[in-house]
């Protein structure tokens, strides 16, 4: 809001920085927090505040001006202190191997709050922030202006007698990019840059990357609606279970806390260092315990300098000189290496004069500037020292090193033309690719992978994997070639290994299918023709079982079961009445695969009760017809019909805070929590959407 001379913002989403940097009054002074500091349907955070404090302090020689209300004080003090200044304390022992001394991070982060001229010799967060909280009656004053809250998110200037009411409306989700009609199929070994730009460049992503390995994604960092990224260049995101996390500045980890509430399960890889960093940050704005933000991700400890296995590579960790705790690392497969700076000062005559003044030891200062210059391709980041390293430094490496690094947190205009110095470029078709020969075994792991990545297998144990690898036939297609034919006999089953067909029915386009697609399943199952012509787009290569072996394969499973609960939904009802619900509307169409065997149909007669306040949360209520009538011990009253969930999504123990009751006959969908856990627990995105819907209820009506 620009008022005359008062400026302010109300909430601050990740980037927002970008957008008012261009602006004519430039990045406020004064921002006011909203009533919730996280936007669930975004995944991020309405609270990000950290490059605008940066950028006030250190460009514009003042404070910022922070607006809240009381409750948000704690928690968006420890986001701060966290992100600016790191933990308050640290015992580094278990990111290390046992009887390796752990560097001395402590003091390198007490460095950079080193100034003379606060009290102390060192920076606060109150040297950076000024907090104005909201008294009882909701107003605060800033200057000669005065702010009142009159409703949820309204908010009253007065200034000299004159008047201005505002509200805050979260921006609308923005539109899905149009997916990719051509399926990215990734190098064996190489790496995708998201982005290349930092937190104050408007002219480019936030930097974060994609490492290929086996064909296989790892995040990196990954910036803010990665997932967006992915679909308008058709990546398909099942191709990713990986993501390791530096550190915990806002334009590194923003990404990866919107990443963790998406579609599917992420491994995250950091040192527990990093990983409490994290939690701690982010709980408060979350609403969350710490037990409840880690259960959204399986955390796997990496150990700082020691040889640590990702996803088939070998990855080798080492502490950055950072003002928080910051990792860069170098990944080894199949004989080549890729080495990555992380935000570091790489910067060998600084460090050595830091050694000199005694703030870092001869151990350390060997650590430190053992950078792996040699490395077969170098993504080396680049700024201002001391938090980043200076040009000059990449300016002066020989041509040969040059040749092999690609520079990345940094502005195009900031790399001298003509310096042999490249800027990363953004973008699957600038994928730098790492030429190596596959290992012997690579099919197998491939078809492993495939696999595991088809929501029809992931309850089935080890025995039957095995079995699926012995009667799965590989096969291999050229571009225009059918793989089956419309009328032929359903006798096998498809699974997509890579490329890509379309599917034509009648002679009209459908859709097109790509890896950890299959087809065929329903004619095997009801022993009927296809119904459609399956051609291939690209050259293709393809799993395929026949009818008898598939049959015999899911006898005694719940495969043959869900594959006929799915058909008869997409048919009947259960489908479409998902989508006549707010959350389940907004489930992908692999979630609601994997949610409709969950649901079981019902019929109760009218006046039937489904559940009393006080009783145990046993199941949720999906309407298909009738109405319920939803009573609080207050006398209130509300009432569900088609569509609405009624129940609760709490944890263990929790009990319903309404009563329940059936005013006709009534069909339903039940769902049991204990099938609820398992599809929590493989989309823990979505369990944090379902909760934070419930707490902004009244009833128990989702």
């Amino acid at each position: 809001m620009v008022w005359g001379q008062f400026v302010c913002q109300i909430a601050s989403y990740p980037e927002t920085i970008k957008d008012t940097m261009g602006q004519s009054h430039g990045v406020p002074q004064i921002y006011i927090l909203p009533e919730r500091l996280f936007d669930i349907t975004l995944g991020v955070s309405r609270a990000e505040i950290e490059f605008p404090i940066y950028f006030n302090f250190y460009l514009n020689q003042r404070k910022t001006q922070l607006v809240c209300r009381r409750h948000q004080l704690r928690p968006i003090a420890r986001v701060l202190r966290e992100a600016i200044f790191g933990p308050s304390s640290l015992n580094l022992e278990p990111d290390y191997a046992p009887g390796v001394e752990p560097a001395d991070l402590t003091s390198e982060m007490a460095f950079f709050k080193k100034d003379p001229k606060k009290p102390g010799g060192k920076l606060r967060i109150r040297d950076l922030v000024e907090f104005h909280v909201f008294d009882d009656d909701g107003k605060v004053q800033i200057g000669e202006v005065e702010i009142e809250l009159i409703g949820l998110d309204r908010y009253r200037f007065k200034q000299n007698g004159k008047l201005r009411e505002l509200s805050f409306r979260a921006p609308p989700k923005a539109p899905l990019p149009v997916s990719s009609t051509r399926r990215y199929h990734p190098p064996f070994y190489g790496v995708t840059v998201i982005g290349s730009g930092h937190g104050f460049d408007p002219s480019a992503d936030t930097s974060g990357f994609i490492i290929w390995v086996n064909s296989r994604g790892i995040l990196v960092d990954p910036p803010v609606d990665t997932t967006q990224w992915m679909r308008s260049n058709g990546v398909d995101s099942r191709l990713i279970s990986d993501l390791v996390l530096t550190h915990c500045h806002a334009d590194h980890d923003a990404g990866t806390l919107q990443k963790l509430l998406e579609e599917g399960r992420i491994r995250l890889h950091t040192t527990p260092t990093i990983i409490n960093s994290f939690v701690r940050k982010y709980r408060g704005l979350l609403g969350l315990n710490g037990a409840q933000l880690r259960a959204l991700f399986d955390f796997v400890p990496v150990t700082v300098n020691e040889p640590v296995n990702i996803a088939g590579a070998n990855f080798f960790f080492r502490y950055n000189f950072h003002p928080i705790p910051t990792l860069g690392f170098s990944t080894t497969f199949q004989g080549k290496t890729f080495a990555y700076s992380g935000d570091h000062l790489n910067d060998a005559t600084y460090l050595e004069n830091l050694h000199q003044e005694g703030l870092i030891n001869e151990a350390r200062l060997k650590d430190l500037l053992d950078f792996n210059w040699k490395a077969d391709l170098i993504l080396h980041e680049a700024g201002i020292p001391p938090v980043h390293t200076p040009v000059d430094t990449l300016l002066a490496l020989d041509d040969d090193t040059k040749s092999r690094l690609y520079v990345n947190h940094i502005s195009a205009d900031k790399i001298p033309h003509g310096s042999g110095l490249k800027l990363a470029q953004p973008g699957v078709r600038d994928t730098l690719k790492l030429e190596v020969t596959p290992p012997e075994l690579w099919l197998a792991q491939r078809m492993l992978d495939l696999f595991s990545g088809v929501d029809l297998f992931w309850t089935l144990p080890v025995l039957k994997v095995a079995e699926f690898l012995r009667i799965a036939r590989y096969r291999k297609y050229h571009g225009g070639e059918a793989l089956v034919r419309t009328g032929e006999p359903g006798n096998e089953f498809f699974l997509i290994l890579s490329g890509q067909a379309e599917v034509i029915q009648k002679g009209e386009f459908l859709t097109r299918l790509g890896r950890y697609d299959y087809f065929g399943e329903i004619a095997v199952l009801l022993g009927s023709n296809r119904t459609a012509d399956i051609l291939a787009y690209t050259e293709m290569e393809v799993l395929t079982v026949t009818a008898r072996d598939f049959l015999r394969f899911v006898e005694g499973t719940e495969i043959a079961r869900t594959l006929r609960l799915v058909a008869e939904s997409r048919l009947h009802e259960g489908w479409p009445l998902m989508n006549e619900n707010n959350l389940l509307a907004k489930l992908s169409v692999k979630q609601k695969t994997q949610l409709i065997p969950y649901m079981r149909q019902r019929t109760i007669p009218s006046e039937r009760l489904l559940f009393r306040a006080g009783d145990r949360v046993r199941c949720l209520y999906l309407i298909k017809e009738g109405q319920v009538r939803l009573t609080r011990d207050n006398g209130h009253e509300s009432r569900g019909y088609r569509g609405a969930l009624v129940g609760r999504v709490k944890s263990d123990g929790e009990r319903h805070t309404v009563s329940a009751i059936t005013e006709s006959t009534t069909v339903v969908y039940v769902i049991s929590m204990s099938d609820l856990k398992i599809f929590f627990r493989e989309n823990p995105g979505t369990h944090v959407r379902f909760l934070a819907a419930e707490r902004g209820q009244i009833t128990e009506t989702l």
